[in-house]
């Protein structure tokens, strides 16, 4: 009985280390993607970088497409449109408690093998509020514009393939 607690422990183990992923594939002929780089036209020289790189992660996390540079079955591709900040909130002094990230992009996300659109948003508008100082804040929670931008871009991945490989 033990040996069967162990042998099932070990199993399961072995399922978690790997990258397996139980996500469904509405498109299950796809396979490979190439995300390609992202045209910048933010003031934030280095944004296209961090979006690329950002959502290769999540691409290579999410394992249900194995990212490759040729011969790939459907495309990413996009547009930083905006990257700006405003003050979102002030505290009972009068000083800035939050700020407000927002991304705009315009995103393609294409089926090379039936050589049609899957999804495409022309103006996708994401928004994250960071504390002004780093501290527990009512909406920023002691996120750090940086943080912030990394949740930015893990929403723009979820949105991509919400609306791409989960379509119903």
């Amino acid at each position: 009985m033990v040996k069967k607690f162990i042998y099932l422990g070990l199993v399961a183990a072995v399922l978690c280390g790997c990258s397996y992923s139980v996500y469904s594939n509405a498109y299950p002929h796809l396979k490979k993607i190439a995300v390609r780089p992202f045209e910048n036209q933010s003031s934030q020289f280095d944004l296209g970088d961090t979006v690329l790189n950002g959502l290769t992660q999540q691409f290579s996390r999410d394992g249900r497409l194995k990212l490759v540079t040729q011969q790939p079955d459907c495309t990413l591709e996009g547009t930083i449109l905006d990257f700006s900040e405003s003050v979102y909130s002030y505290d009972s002094g009068n000083n800035v408690q939050d700020y407000m990230l927002r991304l705009s992009c315009s995103v393609v996300f294409t089926d090379l093998v039936n050589n049609q659109v899957i999804y495409e948003n022309k103006n996708l508008t994401l928004n994250e509020a960071y504390a002004a100082d780093g501290a527990d804040s009512s909406t920023a929670k002691s996120k750090s514009k940086e943080e912030a931008t990394n949740e930015l871009v893990e929403r723009l991945f979820s949105t991509i393939i919400q609306n791409s490989l989960e379509t119903w």
